[in-house]
């Protein structure tokens, strides 16, 4: 009996707290504003215009009403098999990744040096990062025009110089150096904070107990600052995948990404269930291939534990 009496006693202090949860909750009517809208939101701006789009793309085009109402996976048949939108559809997957690793490479250094140096460096170096930020993309992917023109700046002084001229303008090159300057402070800051929310503790006690300086580094704040530079390479990563305005303006014809045969189906062809059909597909990928990422990045820490 006191052991049934004991359960008892748990269950009944275990109902009373649930019920009291649920009475603050009931309670508290704030909770409908923190979550209803943005789940309005949501619903509003991402659910239902990717829904809507979804469905189109499984209709058939007309040149005048645009859609035509007859069901067809027609334009799915042609991203997926045919050997040209395969192509591009690689070809952005590898720009991504480029685009990712270049923004790594350059990004962690930068934001790891924010975060140990001295307060006023720190402040004009974060003033740096953000300055870009603050022009249009538009007017900064044409000052790269102006660079790597045939009669640009770069083109001139070297021709005037060494007597050589580059092809340095739609290209794999500029498209990769545009997406770049536009995508690095997505990696710099998540990194500056998550190297900057270390304990001050961390190397010196590494050091006291035998490591040197690059094994402090490696063991302790590479691994703490790997979050910063996960949430970084998503977010390069997922723009450079959805980019348009880049790749149209610096690239060539053999520079072609899905977001840009999405974009010139849907603006100037108006062939928007095939644009539909391909944001889709774009979309699916980035998907899957994020979630690869994270199994990856799972299964590494694993294997370091």
């Amino acid at each position: 009996m006191s052991m049934l009496g004991a359960i008892t006693s748990k269950t009944d202090g275990a109902y009373n707290r649930v019920k009291g949860i649920f009475a603050s909750v009931s309670n508290d009517k704030s909770w409908i504003l923190h979550v209803g809208v943005p789940t309005v939101y949501l619903i509003l701006f991402l659910i239902i215009p990717v829904s809507y789009a979804m469905a189109i793309s499984l209709f058939e085009y007309d040149p005048i009403t645009l859609i035509e109402w007859t069901f067809t996976t027609e334009f799915y048949e042609r991203l997926l098999l045919e050997e040209f939108y395969r192509g591009v559809l690689w070809y952005t997957v590898q720009l991504a990744f480029l685009v990712s690793i270049c923004c790594v490479i350059f990004g962690y250094p930068i934001g790891y040096y924010i975060a140990k140096t001295t307060p006023l460096r720190r402040q004009l170096a974060l003033f740096a990062v953000f300055l870009p930020l603050m022009v249009g993309v538009v007017a900064r992917v044409y000052g790269w025009i102006a660079l790597f023109a045939g009669n640009g700046i770069v083109n001139t002084y070297l021709e005037r110089t060494l007597g050589l001229q580059f092809n340095l303008l739609n290209n794999t090159f500029s498209v990769t150096v545009g997406l770049f300057s536009l995508f690095l402070p997505l990696v710099v800051l998540p990194v500056y904070s998550a190297v900057d929310d270390m304990p001050d503790s961390l190397v010196p006690a590494a050091r006291n107990l035998g490591a040197n300086r690059l094994q402090a580094f490696l063991k302790v704040e590479l691994p703490l600052s790997l979050p910063g530079v996960i949430s970084g390479t998503i977010f390069v990563f997922v723009l450079t995948m959805n980019s348009v305005v880049t790749p149209k303006l610096l690239g060539g014809r053999t520079d072609l990404t899905l977001g840009v045969i999405m974009y010139d189906n849907a603006v100037m062809a108006l062939n928007w269930p095939f644009a539909s059909a391909a944001g889709t597909v774009l979309t699916i990928t980035t998907l899957i291939l994020i979630y690869l990422y994270f199994r990856f990045i799972k299964g590494r820490m694993g294997a370091n534990q």
